[in-house]
């Protein structure tokens, strides 16, 4: 049963969030297979449009199960500083419910709307509808990304663990996220360095389950 009564279109002074659909198919394909938007794990590129296909699926899983997902991002307006029309697809942001029973926030832009605060924006937008659900609220970003930590910050995620691997453990498979053995297009991270972020103390098992998923 889904666990939040949150609004599924999420509105920003200059965004507008929806669930992602099949048709955003190209537009987020074309971004998830950016190089440049891979720079801190290229193996995470999508080479293919099944791997985007599969994340499609997956955010409609997640809709269906806890109530959020994934969310196209989308300009209300032209924006100053970033050559894109009103109603262009410029990102994905996710709240998607991990298997170990946390929320996970995420997000990727186009480098075309970088630099201009659209990813707090959106992040913050993002983890308000979150935080509406039963579950702790989580998000893991790269250490050789600043960029990507410094927004965490910004909307007030809390960092409770950063390194690699996880010291005395066996990393088991995780459904839809990297394990030893990580699914299709989810690559495994494990071994590089890593920040855990969250809005709340999390308990000993569910943070090394957090870690396990790279």
């Amino acid at each position: 049963m889904p666990d939040s009564a949150a609004p599924d279109v999420l509105r920003t002074a200059r965004l507008r969030l929806d669930p992602l659909a099949p048709a955003d198919l190209a537009a987020v394909h074309a971004i998830y297979a950016d190089p440049v938007t891979w720079r801190h794990l290229p193996a995470g590129r999508h080479t293919t449009l099944a791997q985007t296909e599969r994340m499609l699926d997956e955010s409609e899983q997640s809709w269906s199960a806890s109530g959020l997902g994934r969310w196209a991002i989308r300009l209300r307006a032209p924006v100053p500083g970033v050559g894109l029309a009103a109603g262009a697809l410029i990102g994905v942001a996710s709240a998607t419910l991990t298997d170990c029973g946390a929320r996970n926030v995420g997000y990727r832009l186009t480098p075309a709307s970088w630099g201009v605060g659209l990813a707090t924006e959106a992040a913050t937008a993002v983890l308000a509808v979150a935080q509406t659900s039963d579950y702790p609220v989580t998000a893991r970003a790269l250490a050789s990304n600043p960029a990507s930590v410094r927004v965490l910050e910004r909307i007030g995620l809390t960092r409770v663990w950063s390194g690699r691997g996880l010291p005395g453990a066996t990393i088991a498979p995780v459904s839809g996220d990297a394990g030893a053995t990580p699914a299709p297009g989810h690559p495994d991270s494990t071994a590089l360095e890593r920040v855990i972020f969250a809005d709340r103390p999390l308990a000993p098992e569910l943070l090394a389950a957090i870690i396990r998923l790279g």
